[in-house]
């Protein structure tokens, strides 16, 4: 077992006895998430690796942001705080995103030793600058940085 599954399990456990239900729902369908997602990779039975609980993370909670903003649209702000809980549930279990000061020294470095200098090279930079990043920061954040130093 891994230590972001074993971490999962702990907590689930943690929930189940404090009568947490709302993050016990959450928790309880990530990790459903994640043995789906290994299922169809064929690697279930060896355990869920960090890489692959920590995917599921950034789907789930790009997925709750949009429905939250459908919802808030809509004026369903009893469903919108209800993804909101959720998001905030994963966003414990991901990385603390990277400060923009941090985000901009990464997209100048990568632009620097790529000698990008054009938009039609920004997707070999944001190739790039997400590797780098692991998952720290926000395609979007990214784009919209990189999209300004190659404009």
């Amino acid at each position: 077992m891994t230590s972001l599954e074993a971490r999962l399990r702990d907590d689930i456990k943690s929930a189940m006895k404090s009568g947490e239900k709302d993050a016990l729902e959450v928790l309880r369908m990530l990790l459903a998430d994640a043995k789906n997602v290994a299922i169809k990779e064929g690697g279930e039975r060896t355990g869920l690796s960090d890489e692959l609980v920590m995917n599921v993370l950034r789907k789930g909670v790009k997925t709750r942001a949009e429905a939250a903003k459908m919802y808030a649209d809509a004026g369903r702000d009893d469903l919108e705080s209800k993804e909101r809980f959720q998001i905030e549930v994963l966003k414990q279990y991901l990385p603390a995103e990277m400060s923009e000061a941090e985000l901009e020294v990464i997209v100048d470095t990568v632009i620097v030793e790529l000698g990008a200098s054009t938009k039609k090279e920004m997707g070999l930079v944001m190739k790039t600058v997400m590797e780098r990043t692991e998952g720290r920061a926000d395609g979007k954040r990214v784009s919209a940085i990189v999209g300004a130093r190659l404009g």
